[in-house]
């Protein structure tokens, strides 16, 4: 016989319910007394753990047609979401009520964020805390002059990338690069041929400015915690290392116009060029993407990426405010498209597996002409005898260490890197933006043979003009000493 429950009547004497609820046979139910969640819960764990069935991973059907040559132990969405917000710091549990001195430390802390807070706001600085500013203005009172105007190097007519032939004279026919120089010659070079050895402990900020008194490139350093970032970028390397043994890559990411020697070199994120009709992410194989969203999603890629950005941002306001705003429309345009992070003006990245990720001279032209590119090498090898980084067009060869990161124009500056030895290893991670994503958004989200089609004799007369004046009104967005110090 079913057993019904009676309907439970409020406090008012009016019925909570009109309906019986049939919950067994036989007897009346009897209910605990007391009832621990977390009890039960630990149980639950407990027997989940007996049975060998706690922690099992989800099972994968890799789609058809992809070979896999052993089964992985995890699974990378290809399109990852943004990473979720940290969660709320919990309040300090209390014994007993808050005491007066609780009140006095929460309203001190709020009064210190307040005036943070306006000082940003003073600065133009939001969100940017006084330490760094602090380094920046430190930075400043070091800086290495190069004799060389960049308004005088190499890009394309338009002026939204890089002069492809400018590298023609530093190139084999097949596209690979010229002479490779060994440490010996490099010191040779140092010497005899002008180029300035720059030896670079790989810590401090130093801006690079050009004759017209523009920072157009920034060795980075590190952050203040030394260790602690060793630690990170140390974990970096290690990844890299590891993960390079599960691609799968094509002889063209093997052998590609920039290596020295073959190494595996893998990029993601939205890019535009070569033909594409619209912004799209750079195509992998659904393995190697697994790879690639590992990296990106783990810690040590996620600081390496924020503190890229810190960089720009301190030495380069304009640049950064106007690639951010650029970005933010692209963003805006296709919700959808996949980005390497939450928060970033840099769409693309690139890993240089190694084990010697070593390049010849070379320019990445299709990025935007007058943009940043962040080089961070990794890796176990002895800076002092490899891995510089010789930047042809200012005349300079710098001691490049593992875990530090510079900042170059690396579509109108050729670039290169001095061998390491045999037993070491160097790789490298490398953020940058298309060129060609700023051409689409002024053409109004449109490829260039779109807007001939399309746009009236008015729009066409303007973006003529632009392209006139395009080159001039970038490199204008460089910082001085004097304007970051007004």
């Amino acid at each position: 016989m079913a057993f019904a429950l009676p309907p439970r009547t409020l406090r008012s004497g009016k019925e909570f319910s009109t309906f019986d609820m049939v919950v067994g046979h036989g007897a009346a139910l009897s209910t605990p007394g007391y009832f621990d969640v977390a009890d039960c819960l630990s149980k639950r764990i407990a027997q989940q753990e007996a049975l060998g069935t706690a922690d099992e991973p989800d099972d994968i059907n890799p789609e058809s047609g992809e070979e896999e040559d052993d089964p992985l132990p995890f699974w990378i969405n290809p399109n990852p979401s943004p990473p979720p917000p940290p969660p709320p710091r919990p309040q300090r549990p209390h014994d007993t009520p808050p005491t007066a001195m609780d009140f006095k430390k929460e309203g001190s802390k709020r009064q210190r964020a307040r005036k943070r807070a306006e000082v940003q706001e003073r600065n133009g600085t939001p969100g940017i805390k006084a330490i760094h500013l602090k380094r920046r203005d430190e930075a400043l009172g070091t800086t290495i002059q190069v004799g060389v105007d960049i308004d005088d190097l190499p890009h394309s007519k338009p002026a939204w990338i890089g002069n492809r032939n400018a590298q023609e004279d530093h190139t084999f026919e097949d596209g690979m690069g010229g002479h490779i120089y060994t440490d010996d010659e490099i010191w040779e070079l140092t010497g005899e041929r002008g180029m300035r050895y720059i030896n670079w402990l790989g810590v401090l900020s130093i801006p690079i400015i050009d004759s017209h008194g523009r920072i157009i490139a920034v060795l980075g350093g590190t952050p203040r915690d030394v260790e602690g970032w060793r630690i990170i970028t140390d974990r970096a390397a290690t990844l890299m290392e590891t993960k390079a043994r599960r691609l799968r890559h094509t002889n063209e990411q093997l052998n590609h116009r920039r290596a020295q020697e073959p190494y595996p070199s893998v990029s993601c994120g939205p890019s535009y060029g070569g033909g594409q009709t619209e912004p799209c992410s750079l195509k992998n194989s659904k393995r190697n993407t697994r790879v690639t969203d590992k990296l990106l999603k783990d810690e040590s890629f996620q600081h390496l990426i924020r503190f890229a950005n810190l960089l720009f941002f301190i030495f380069a306001p304009v640049l950064f405010m106007y690639c951010q705003t650029q970005m933010a429309l692209l963003r805006d345009w296709n919700p959808s498209m996949v980005w390497n992070a939450a928060v970033t003006v840099f769409t693309a990245c690139t890993f240089n597996f190694g084990p010697h990720a070593l390049t010849v001279p070379h320019l990445d032209f299709g990025n935007l002409a007058w943009g940043w590119c962040v080089i961070t090498t990794l890796g176990r090898f002895n800076p002092d005898r490899g891995g510089h980084l010789i930047l042809w067009d200012l005349k300079l060869v710098i001691r490049f260490p593992p875990g530090s990161t510079i900042l170059i124009p690396s579509a109108i500056i050729r670039h290169s890197n001095v061998p390491i030895d045999a037993n070491e290893f160097r790789c490298s991670f490398v953020q940058y933006t298309a060129g060609g994503l700023f051409r689409f958004i002024r053409n109004g989200f449109k490829t260039d043979h779109v807007f001939e089609l399309t746009a009236t004799k008015q729009e066409k007369w303007e973006r003529a003009q632009e392209s006139k004046t395009r080159w001039q009104e970038g490199v204008a967005m460089y910082s001085t000493i004097d304007s970051l110090r007004s």
